[in-house]
């Protein structure tokens, strides 16, 4: 019995050995002899069987150049992948590309391997985008992307109420998440991802708003006949821009940002406007007429003025002191609502050569007084300029010398419920020459009698030097104008 148990060991054993011998013969055919299966396919295109990484090398540079396209609606812009700071992974790729026939049981692996070799296989091309390259460029996209919200308003001339208008900005981090999950290949799309600004007075703020309750009223007046035709012009577009703007309470207004640009394209005219010291032609001329009567309003309304600057001179249609200069974008007039309710600031004319604003909404809180006075004044010079293209013996007088001024303003508030406020301020109004505009040659001492509060001429053409008042001026030539 014994001699036949060990011939069916023996036996065994040997069927055992044909198999591992089948078995290894098996595993030599069909699974990967290298660290890549041959006939596998990477981003549309198959690998070679020798030099994959150089392969792969090469594809990443020339990528570089390919061109990639943000879009949304109607908006297009064009990069390459290298300005998006998008580069082929080579090492993550060919990781990729090895891991096919190398991973899992047996049987997956003969499986894997043999799809490979029929060009079954297809693995896409691993990316890595530099994010701080990429928002770098996304942040180029977003001012033509940027729309600013429009607050409801009321039309109190039409008795409408106007929506509010919801704006949009680039959504940076959801747009680097688009660029990230592309597949960048040639003539590639990316969608650019924008979020939603919400208006900051809704129609329902707009409705609540009591029309007929005047907290505060400020009237200016200004001429419609030559130079102040314009004027009239600018001031009336101004006004467009923020007639109607609700404050919700605690909200804050800006001058600049209600009503943007001043600019041709944007309904405003040449009018005299304070360059320097000296009125010349610019667009929007006329437009701190609107910011001061506005200024005024707030100021009697009791609320929080945060920025105002004086003009460099004295204005003619309001006290000193309660003028308030802007300039897009650096002088602005901003003020908070610091009322218990909601305002509307209503701007008409009552008559064609009046602007009247006034703030709505509830019964004043407060009455407010307002008192000014002059610490120190400063004489003007006359500003004598030769202008070329007058005729001989012509003579225009250009701007009226105006004298500078230390204005100290005080601000009494009496609150309703007994208490007071006090708030000071200072306006420094420098001196405006008296300009004489005159032809070539023109005799200075044609000119008339210096003005009251002119301390000298600046410039006497012709003499070289003159001696006036109490100054001893160098004459100076300026041609144009």
């Amino acid at each position: 019995m014994k001699p036949v148990r060990s011939s069916r060991i023996l036996t065994v054993l040997g069927l055992g050995a044909l198999v591992g011998i089948g078995g290894g013969l098996g595993a030599h055919r069909y699974l990967p002899q290298s660290p890549i299966v041959r006939g596998i396919y990477v981003g549309d295109a198959r690998a070679p069987d020798r030099g994959t990484g150089a392969w792969l090398a090469a594809r990443r540079d020339a990528a570089r150049a390919r061109t990639v396209r943000f879009h949304h609606e109607d908006h297009v812009f064009e990069a390459t992948l290298a300005d998006a700071g998008v580069t082929l992974d080579v090492s993550a790729t060919l990781a990729a590309m090895e891991a096919v026939g190398h991973q899992g049981s047996f049987s997956s692996r003969v499986r894997a391997s043999e799809r490979a070799r029929k060009g079954l296989v297809e693995l896409p091309l691993v990316w890595t985008v530099d994010e701080t390259k990429a928002k770098a460029l996304l942040a180029t996209f977003a001012a033509s992307l940027e729309r600013a919200p429009v607050d409801a308003r009321l039309d109190l001339v039409k008795h409408l109420k106007i929506k509010e208008i919801d704006g949009q900005s680039l959504d940076v981090d959801a747009s680097l998440a688009q660029m990230k999950n592309a597949a960048h290949d040639d003539d590639e799309l990316v969608s650019l991802i924008v979020h939603r600004v919400a208006a900051k007075v809704s129609v329902d703020d707009v409705s609540r708003v009591d029309i007929e309750k005047v907290v505060s009223a400020y009237e200016t007046t200004f001429v419609t006949w030559g130079v102040g035709a314009n004027r009239a012009i600018n001031i009336a577009t101004a006004v467009s821009h923020f007639d109607g703007t609700v404050l919700a309470p605690g909200e804050s207004f800006s001058f600049n940002d209600k009503v943007g640009p001043r600019t041709k394209e944007r309904g405003f005219a040449l009018a005299p406007e304070i360059q320097g010291d000296e009125l010349q032609n610019g667009y929007g001329g006329g437009t701190c007429q609107s910011s001061s009567t506005l200024h005024a309003a707030a100021l009697f309304a009791a609320l929080d003025i945060t920025e105002r600057q004086a003009h460099s001179r004295p204005s003619s249609y309001t006290k000193m002191g309660l003028d308030a200069t802007v300039s897009y974008p650096l002088a602005d007039l901003k003020f908070k609502n610091s009322l218990p309710y909601s305002i509307m600031i209503h701007a008409y004319f009552p008559r064609p050569t009046a602007l009247r604003i006034e703030i709505l909404g509830g019964d004043p809180v407060a009455k407010v007084d307002y008192t000014y006075g002059i610490g120190q004044t400063e004489d003007f010079v006359r500003r004598v300029t030769v202008k070329e293209n007058l005729a001989p013996g012509t003579r225009i007088r250009h701007q009226k010398g105006i004298p500078g001024y230390d204005v100290f303003s005080m601000v009494k508030v009496t609150y309703n419920d007994g208490r007071t406020m006090e708030r000071k301020y200072y306006s420094g109004y420098r001196p405006a020459p008296e300009v004489f505009w005159v032809a070539p040659g023109y005799d200075s001492g044609e000119l008339p009698p210096l003005p009251e509060h002119a301390k000298g001429v600046e410039g006497a053409p012709g003499s070289g030097q003159a001696a006036t008042g109490d100054a001893t001026i160098t004459a100076s030539t300026t041609v144009g104008g």
